[in-house]
């Protein structure tokens, strides 16, 4: 940038030694304008919004939807003999969770099942299969035309999973129908998710063989002296 200056701004002394390039600064600062730099002001960045953490919720665990295998376990487990009430009381409450149509109800019969434990020794579980049946009954009353979702296996599933419960009530020398058998193989079914994956196959294939070649454990099993979850628990794959 040239800066130029006129005879009448400065003194002799000052003109000449401007001209030969050299200025004096303590004169040059009457004549200067100083303007400060334009400092940059850091830009914060906004703060980004919180997103808020959504929780996906699994079909079943929809009151409206309904799975009538869940419903059928449910049942096997209060129609076992000699059932522990801590079981009972943990499988009314997963039913107590559900409302299942008019014809649900008819084609498992989970409402005789309730009607029996009514009467159970224990007043605790006695109570909430009394209050389970009686809110299903003014559902059905009041809301008969809501709609509900059934989540059905498919034949070919029921088809295989027949097959495994006929081979374990072989090797547990009882009816192929029998409450212990169902309990066993739809407690594994619902371990894996209700798919018949390798981990299911491996499973029942440990449970068979462990029955037939071990005295002990099908003693233990058929009289309940060794109970259902125990025995999945020590051959689960």
């Amino acid at each position: 940038m040239l800066i130029f200056f006129t005879h009448a701004q400065f003194s002799p002394e000052v003109y000449i030694s401007c001209c030969f390039g050299i200025v004096l600064v303590s004169e040059m600062d009457k004549f200067l304008i100083k303007i400060p730099r334009e400092t940059s002001l850091p830009v914060l960045a906004s703060p980004k919004p919180q997103k808020k953490e959504l929780k996906q919720a699994k079909i079943e665990s929809l009151q409206r939807v309904v799975v009538v295998e869940d419903i059928l376990r449910m049942k096997a487990v209060l129609e076992l003999e000699n059932q522990t009430e801590e079981n009972l009381l943990k499988a009314l409450q997963e039913l107590r969770q559900k409302t299942p149509s008019r014809e649900i109800l008819s084609s498992t019969k989970i409402g005789h099942t309730l009607n029996t434990i009514r009467k159970h020794s224990s007043k605790e579980v006695a109570a909430l299969a009394k209050d389970i049946r009686n809110d299903w009954k003014k559902f059905i009353k009041d809301r008969s035309d809501k709609g509900i979702i059934e989540v059905r296996s498919d034949a070919k599933t029921e088809k295989q999973r027949s097959a495994g419960k006929r081979l374990l009530a072989g090797v547990l020398e009882v009816a192929e129908d029998s409450k212990l058998v169902e309990n066993i193989e739809r407690e594994v079914y619902h371990r894996n998710k209700r798919i018949l994956n390798n981990n299911y196959r491996r499973t029942m294939r440990t449970l068979i063989f462990a029955v037939k070649h071990k005295n002990d454990i099908r003693t233990k099993v058929q009289n309940g002296h060794l109970s259902i979850q125990e025995f999945i628990d020590m051959h689960k794959r």
